[in-house]
C-alpha cells in the first residue's frame, strides 16, 4: 500500500470510529451550544492524458495523466479529495462562532490542513425582516453552486468554471452585513455588503493558469500551483487597501425563483510590489418551474491588471445548468463558457473555452453519497502548448459525513 493510500485508510477509519454527531441533512440543531461534523470524500478519477493544473500542467481538470519519456499517459487515480472539519458553538448574546479547514492534498501537496473560515455572527429579526452582522475570513456569497455540506457543490461533483473560481481565489478577513425584508405577498429582497483584506493577487491564477473546473476551497494559508511550477499564495495583503463587495437578492415569496446581481473589487493599488487591480460584475438566475426541478444560469464579467508584467486580462464566464431530483436521486447537465482577453499584447493570456459536464447522485441514509461525473471540455490558450486540447475525463466519488 502507497503512503497516500494508507493516508486515506486512516482518515476513513477515523471518521468511521469518531462519535457520530451527525444531525439530519448534515444541519446543526439550534440547540446545541457546541457541535463538530466532518465530511470526508474519497474520488476514482480519470482525466485526459497530460497533467492537470495541479500537477502545474495544462489540464483543465482536477486529475489529469502523467508526463513519459515518449509523450503523455492516461492515469487512473484514487485519491483523497477532501477531508473537511467544521466546528461551532453559540456563543452569549445570540453571537455565532463558526469554522471550517479543509485537507486537499492534490492541491496543497501535502496534508497540511487550510483554513478555509473563521468567523463570528450575529442577528436581530426573524425570517421575514432583519439584518446580520459578521467579522472574521470568509468568502464571497456569489457562488450558486456551492450550497452543499462543507461548500462542496450541490449539482456535480465539480462547480462550472465561474463558481470554483469564486472559491479558489477569494479568501477575505473583514466584515459582512446583510439585511433581508419579504413583504406580506410582494417580493424577499436582500442585501449584503462587506469589506476586507487579503485578494490583492486576485485574477494572478486566472492570467498565468486560465479557468478550471474544480471543487477545491482555498482559505488564509492556502497557495495552488502555477503552470512553471512555482505556486502563488491566495490570502496575500500588500496595499493595505480594503476590497468591497455587494450582493442584491430578489426572489418572489413562494421561493420559485430568484434573482442576484453582485459586484467585487479588490481596490488593489498597482503601485505595491505585485499588487493586482481585479473588479468584476456577476449575475445569476435561480428558477424552479417545478418542486424537484433546479435551472440556474450565471454570467461573469471583469478585469485583471498589473502594472509589473504584461499579464493584464478581460475576464468572462457563464454557465446554464438543469438539475432534477427525485427522492435520493440527482441528475443534472451543466454547459461551460469562460473567456481571458490579452489586454496588452505582452503575455499571452488569451483563452476560450467550453464545455458539458454530466452528473449524477445517489444518497443514502444521512451519511452517504455517491457521485459519477463526466466532462468534455475544450480549450483554446495560444500560450499553451499545444494550443488547443481536449480535457475529457470522468470521476466517481464516495462521500461519507457525520
Amino acid at each position: 500500500m502507497s503512503r497516500g493510500s494508507a493516508s486515506i485508510a486512516t482518515l476513513l477509519a477515523c471518521c468511521g470510529l469518531a462519535p457520530l454527531a451527525a444531525h439530519a441533512q448534515y444541519d446543526v440543531d439550534e440547540e446545541d451550544r457546541v457541535w463538530l461534523r466532518a465530511l470526508i470524500d474519497i474520488r476514482v478519477a480519470r482525466g485526459p492524458e497530460f497533467p492537470s493544473w495541479t500537477d502545474s500542467g495544462p489540464g483543465k481538470l482536477r486529475y489529469g495523466g502523467r508526463s513519459r519519456d515518449a509523450g503523455f499517459e492516461h492515469v487512473t487515480r484514487i485519491d483523497l479529495a477532501k477531508l473537511a472539519v467544521q466546528a461551532g458553538a453559540s456563543l452569549p448574546w445570540g453571537v455565532r462562532a463558526q469554522a471550517q479547514a479543509n485537507v486537499q492534498p492534490d492541491l496543497a501537496d501535502s496534508y497540511e490542513p487550510w483554513l478555509v473560515e473563521a468567523f463570528l455572527r450575529k442577528e436581530w429579526g426573524g425570517e421575514t425582516s432583519g439584518w446580520g452582522l459578521q467579522t472574521g475570513l470568509t468568502s464571497t456569497p456569489f457562488s450558486l453552486e456551492h450550497g452543499g455540506p462543507a461548500w462542496t457543490p450541490q449539482y456535480a461533483l465539480s462547480a462550472s468554471a465561474l463558481d470554483n473560481w469564486l472559491w479558489e481565489e477569494i479568501s477575505i478577513a473583514g466584515v459582512e452585513g446583510e439585511w433581508w425584508h419579504a413583504g406580506e405577498r410582494g417580493p424577499r429582497l436582500g442585501l449584503v455588503v462587506g469589506a476586507g483584506f487579503g485578494p490583492d493577487q486576485l485574477g494572478r491564477l486566472l492570467a498565468l493558469r486560465g479557468w478550471v473546473l474544480g471543487d477545491g476551497l482555498s482559505g488564509l494559508n492556502s497557495d495552488l500551483p502555477l503552470p512553471n511550477g512555482t505556486r502563488t499564495d491566495i490570502f496575500d495583503e500588500r496595499d493595505d487597501r480594503p476590497a468591497a463587495y455587494a450582493l442584491v437578492t430578489l426572489s418572489d415569496p413562494d421561493e420559485r425563483g430568484a434573482l442576484k446581481v453582485g459586484y467585487f473589487d479588490n481596490r488593489g493599488d498597482q503601485n505595491a510590489d505585485g499588487s493586482w487591480n481585479t473588479h468584476f460584475t456577476t449575475i445569476g438566475a435561480v428558477v424552479h418551474p417545478l418542486p424537484n426541478l433546479d435551472l440556474i444560469a450565471q454570467y461573469l464579467r471583469g478585469t485583471a491588471l498589473v502594472r509589473d508584467t504584461s499579464n493584464d486580462s478581460s475576464l468572462r464566464a457563464f454557465y446554464a445548468l438543469l438539475s432534477y431530483r427525485h427522492r435520493s436521486h440527482r441528475a443534472t447537465v451543466r454547459y461551460d463558457e469562460f473567456r481571458l482577453g490579452d489586454l496588452d499584447g505582452g503575455n499571452s493570456t488569451a483563452e476560450r473555452g467550453d464545455g458539458i459536464t454530466a452528473a449524477y447522485a445517489f444518497e443514502w441514509g444521512l451519511r452517504h453519497l455517491i457521485g459519477v461525473e463526466y466532462t468534455w471540455l475544450d480549450s483554446k490558450r495560444p500560450g499553451s502548448t499545444p494550443s488547443e486540447r481536449s480535457h475529457d475525463g470522468w470521476q466517481l466519488s464516495y462521500r461519507f459525513r457525520y
